[in-house]
């Protein structure tokens, strides 16, 4: 056969692994953004907007609480696991669980009482969203994307959790008690790490090996990561809860397009999560900054585009999913595309190129401006603009962070190209002459 033919069906062969790669990388974030609203017609249509409102007071407590259970192993971990071989991979997540196990005992409770105590009806269901939404974070996600496997996250996770979720949405559909849906996302969200253990391959001494003393010092270490989800669920993940303080009318409006903006920025998550393991498999750390550089390219342009065609369909996407109980008004819907453009840049430049740098220091400072900012900008903007104003407050925090971490970016690559070239003119200075 000539050489020709050869290359050209390795050309081919590169070119379906990489279609197959990027459609699971695609497939992954539409599956984990729809399933969880797959109920949700079903639910508005028979017990009216307010079941919705509970419902989503109980995510987004259940959500801020999961990322401090959560303990930033998503966003220091994903790129570490990415070299390891599988058997350090099994024993990160057997101490991943641990850990995450030992954060969800207090923060997952008092997440579920604040949400019984602010939901005005169906305070029950809320309390169980919390606590499902919660330890949801206990997933093996961090880790399949590491290892640049989307499809084993698919089987494993994401189509369980869809199948789970759209049998409660037949059930709700005919006549079902509302408990079926918090019940079912308890169920997914306890599914998806135990089947991560079959999958890498935890034993059971990976757990018996994994002691307090050493879980404290894994957790004092995770501080900067659990930094930025705490202070990035201050005006991420407590969004509805915030704007339901400054305005109770503004709690289905700006919950409904705050859902609408994660389904999108899950689906955008697709290309941040394949870079954080195509950067992190790099041996070589300029060949990973030059990776890192290549994530924040493409995220400036998809997230525009993105949200540009959010601002467009957010309100015939709301009326679709929320049963016509919720109308969005075009502002709202501007202003939270251009949210998902900076969401999506800061995706890439916090949690791809800052990690890249070492700066994960720099991401929780970002993410404590963003709560500075936000929390209150959310609450003034609920109080004086209803759900519109409140997703302005949003927008601001959002810009916010972005600031900080490009200063952060452009510092760190500035100090890594003056260290480049000391050891450059340290190398010639030192090199035999002729």
């Amino acid at each position: 056969m000539p050489a020709s033919t050869h290359r050209v069906a390795a050309v081919l062969r590169r070119a379906r692994r990489l279609a197959a790669l990027a459609a699971g990388y695609l497939a992954l974030p539409l599956l984990n953004a729809v399933s969880p609203l797959l109920a949700l017609p079903a639910i508005t249509a028979a017990y009216s907007g307010q079941a919705f409102a509970a419902i989503a007071i109980g995510q987004s407590l259940g959500a801020a609480a999961g990322v401090v259970v959560e303990l930033g192993w998503s966003l220091s971990g994903t790129q570490r696991v990415a070299r390891q071989s599988p058997r350090n991979r099994a024993r990160s997540f057997a101490l991943s669980l641990v850990t995450k196990l030992m954060a969800a005992v207090p923060f997952t409770t008092a997440a579920s009482i604040v949400a019984f105590a602010l939901a005005r009806e169906h305070a029950e269901i809320a309390a169980l969203v919390a606590v499902a939404t919660s330890l949801g974070t206990l997933s093996a996600g961090w880790i399949y994307l590491g290892m640049m496997k989307p499809q084993t996250f698919l089987v494993a996770e994401a189509i369980p959790r869809a199948v789970i979720i759209s049998l409660a949405a037949l059930g709700l559909h005919f006549g079902a008690p509302l408990l079926l849906y918090p019940l079912a996302l308890l169920c997914s969200s306890l599914l998806g790490p135990a089947l991560g253990c079959l999958v890498l391959g935890v034993r059971s001494r990976d757990f018996v090996a994994v002691g307090f003393r050493r879980c404290l010092i894994v957790i004092r270490s995770q501080l900067h990561a659990v930094t930025t989800g705490v202070f990035s669920s201050m005006y991420i993940a407590l969004g509805v809860t915030v704007a339901t303080l400054g305005s109770p009318q503004a709690t289905v409006l700006y919950g409904s397009v705050d859902r609408l903006q994660r389904m999108a920025q899950q689906v955008l998550a697709a290309s941040n999560t394949f870079f954080k393991g195509w950067v992190g498999r790099a041996v070589d750390p300029s060949t990973r900054v030059a990776r890192a550089r290549t994530a924040i390219a493409a995220a400036a342009v998809v997230g525009a585009l993105a949200g540009i065609v959010f601002a467009a369909l957010a309100p015939i996407a709301a009326a679709v999913l929320f049963s016509g109980t919720v109308t969005v008004p075009p502002l709202a819907a501007v202003i939270a595309g251009a949210s998902l453009w900076i969401i999506t840049l800061s995706m890439a430049m916090g949690g791809v190129m800052l990690v890249t740098l070492n700066r994960v220091a720099a991401v929780a400072r970002s993410a404590i401006v963003g709560a500075v900012v936000g929390v209150p900008l959310i609450y003034a903007g609920a109080v004086l603009g209803g759900g519109t104003g409140g997703l302005a407050g949003q927008l601001a925090a959002e810009f916010a962070v972005l600031s900080v971490q490009a200063v952060a970016v452009f510092r760190g690559l500035r100090e890594l190209n003056r260290t480049n070239s000391g050891r450059e003119s340290c190398a010639s200075s030192t090199s035999p002459t002729r």
